[in-house]
């Protein structure tokens, strides 16, 4: 009796294996499809990265403006 004979193939797949794989091959096309019908994320979720990039330099230069202030008021208190 041979190893085939007596174990059987070395890649063999069980019966529930393979109904596993073609419910997961079924999944994945539903998926697919779906995914096209989808808009992208970019499309449904836009970015604000430019509003927070204005209101960034704006805090910053207003920053920039009090120090300006605070040194100024200082400096005339002290000559």
């Amino acid at each position: 009796m041979s190893r085939v004979e007596k174990f059987g193939r070395r890649n063999a797949v069980p019966e529930q294996a393979r109904s596993k794989n073609k419910k997961a091959t079924k999944q994945r096309a539903v998926n697919e499809q779906e995914n096209k019908e989808l808009s992208s994320r970019r499309e449904a979720h836009p970015s604000n990265k430019q509003q927070m990039t204005k209101w960034f330099f704006r805090f910053v230069i207003g920053l920039f403006v009090l120090l300006m202030i605070g040194l100024l008021l200082w400096g005339r208190q002290y000559s």
